[in-house]
């Protein structure tokens, strides 16, 4: 997960930057997100604050929340030297110095692999594919990954009995992402990982869930 320092420290070296909450946005369904796509929200937010156009001065990076997404947008859109056609295979460093000083501290591991590592962060946590729009904006959406409402009524009514919420939602969040890890689950669900480790041995003692392949490098699936 990105850490407070880690996250702390874009936002207070990043110029102009602001996070808004859209809407009534539940805080529970940033951290679903959060926990599919962490790496690739964080590598979204280093690209905006590298990326912005700094000499615009009535704009900010913003990260902006909604309840089935999350935006980052920062002022500027393309670099003149990069053609729309070539975006995503291309790379032209806007701010070069702000690029190497992220590179050194280790927030970039390469230059120019920004929008393909969030893409390939993506595409491992099966989430939906991210958005990207340019104009004089660069904006970057995130849809939240959409959750079976009614699975966990359906497994309860064929297993004849019904499930716990946290059972409920430990069957949506595999059915969601099934590469999902008891930690990412435990923060979710705001319950330590014993319990998560509890609820699914439950589900697995009663043919709801099942492990394939070992503890690392296997996944989820619900029967």
């Amino acid at each position: 997960m990105i850490s407070e320092e880690e996250l702390s420290l874009i936002l207070q070296n990043g110029e102009g930057y602001k996070i808004e909450f859209k809407e009534n946005v539940n805080a529970d369904l940033l951290k679903e997100l959060v926990a599919f796509a962490n790496s690739a929200l964080r590598e979204a937010i280093v690209n905006a604050v590298c990326h912005r156009d700094y000499f615009e001065k009535g704009a900010n990076v913003m990260v902006e929340i909604y309840d089935d997404r999350v935006e980052i947008t920062n002022p500027g859109g393309l670099p003149k030297a990069l053609k729309a056609k070539d975006f995503g295979k291309k790379s032209v460093c806007r701010n070069s110095t702000i690029a190497t000083l992220l590179l050194r501290a280790e927030y970039i591991e390469r230059m120019g692999t920004g929008i393909n590592r969030i893409k390939e962060a993506i595409k491992s946590a099966k989430c939906p594919e991210p958005q990207f729009e340019f104009d004089t904006f660069f904006t970057l959406t995130f849809p939240r990954p959409l959750l079976d409402k009614k699975v966990g009524e359906k497994v309860g009514e064929k297993v004849g009995e019904r499930l716990s919420k946290n059972q409920l939602k430990i069957v949506e969040l595999i059915r969601a992402n099934p590469h999902i890890t008891i930690p990412m689950m435990s923060d979710v669900l705001g319950i330590s990982k014993r319990k998560v480790e509890v609820n699914i041995r439950k589900l697995r003692e009663s043919n709801i869930i099942k492990r394939i392949g070992p503890a690392k490098g296997g996944h989820w699936e619900v029967t």
